[in-house]
């Protein structure tokens, strides 16, 4: 057991820390599950109740969170309640306000691929890397095409908002949808490794000032 949650009062810092600096007092309210198919879901950062429910009501094997694991009361919690239950917590990296890098991509493809199911996908809000992360399941594991699904994914009605630096995933996929409509035979996996350009659509992209206020200060997207 982690030294956090060894005594009484280190757990309840611990769960201090959730709900008052992480904002679980907002996902208790609205947990942000949406289904993606029969065997995986999304949604924001589960409490240990909401792990214990994914296990018993859905059976619920792989947890992919895409924040870092560290010593923050709400993974330390996360993480003793998949190893209570049974459930493997994997980790990957992604920003909700950066370009994705192509290895990065690459590597969330061969971790959803490996992932056993049933499986739930998860960030802080539930809104953005979650949202991302969906479009990539949708595509590498069930072979939907990106054009047709990203915008189902990336939605306001999940909390996302393509205004400041979280619209740069958007972007990337206007960059594909953009590159294909004048090559139609170019796969999602070929534009990625071959022709798409971080580095350029950074430096075209232009958040504004209000978005930057209300992405990185107010709802203080990871």
């Amino acid at each position: 057991m982690p030294e956090r949650l060894q005594s009484p009062w280190r757990r309840l810092l611990a769960h201090l820390e959730a709900w008052l600096i992480d904002h679980e007092y907002i996902r208790v309210l609205y947990r942000n599950f949406h289904r993606l198919s029969d065997t995986a879901w999304r949604s924001n950062q589960p409490s240990p109740a909401f792990v214990r429910k994914l296990k018993e009501r859905f059976g619920v094997r792989t947890i992919i969170s895409l924040r870092r694991p560290d010593d923050s009361g709400q993974y330390l919690l996360e993480k003793e309640a998949c190893d209570r239950h049974g459930i493997t917590l994997l980790h990957h990296r992604f920003s909700s306000r950066e370009f994705p890098a192509v290895e990065a991509v690459l590597a969330a493809r061969d971790l959803l691929r490996q992932a056993e199911p049933p499986l739930l996908i998860h960030c802080k809000s539930g809104a953005d890397r979650a949202g991302l992360m969906s479009v990539f399941y949708r595509h590498f594991v069930l072979g939907e095409p990106v054009e047709e699904v990203w915008r189902e994914e990336l939605n306001w009605r999940y909390g996302h908002f393509r205004f400041g630096d979280t619209g740069k995933l958007d972007a990337f996929f206007e960059a594909y949808e953009a590159f294909k409509a004048a090559h139609p035979q170019v796969t999602f996996e070929q534009w990625l490794t071959e022709h798409y350009d971080r580095e350029a659509l950074n430096r075209q992209y232009n958040a504004g000032r209000l978005g930057h206020l209300l992405i990185d200060r107010v709802l203080r997207r990871e």
